[in-house]
């Protein structure tokens, strides 16, 4: 095989290669967070629900089916949770809406959320809502 064969040859092997690493970059982005990991989203739905401590839940102001009437939907929260705020991941930003409300108000929402939920709900109360939300 002539020497400048063998170079195209290591040439195309090289640059796929690059080409492979860029996009493999490109769709890292945020790591992906099984909410299982973060709680009991079975629970946290029982309290999205108005389930115990909750006398009214999430639900009486939060719809589940995309309808933004009184508080933004919980559809696909999923997919905007982690860029509501710079420097927050999703279970961060969701977090923080449940224990200090007033610190991020989505625009065209007022200032509505009890600021007591952190009082009220256990750690992992918290974290079960956050694994719940993170599903939606």
């Amino acid at each position: 095989m002539s020497e400048k064969l063998q170079n195209t040859s290591c040439f195309k092997y090289i640059w796929v290669f690059m080409v492979g690493l860029v996009l493999l970059a490109a769709c890292a982005g945020e790591p992906t967070v099984d909410p299982l990991d973060i709680g009991d989203p079975v629970r946290g739905r029982q309290l999205f629900e108005g389930g115990e401590p909750l006398n009214n839940g999430c639900i009486e102001c939060h719809s589940l089916d995309g309808s933004d009437e009184l508080a933004p939907t919980m559809l696909g929260l999923s997919d905007r949770a982690g860029e509501r705020v710079p420097d927050l991941s999703a279970v961060d930003y969701l977090r923080q809406s449940i224990v200090d409300p007033r610190a991020y108000v989505v625009e065209g929402f007022l200032n509505n959320m009890p600021t007591s939920l952190q009082y009220i709900l256990i750690e992992e109360d918290i974290d079960a809502l956050v694994a719940f939300m993170l599903m939606q």
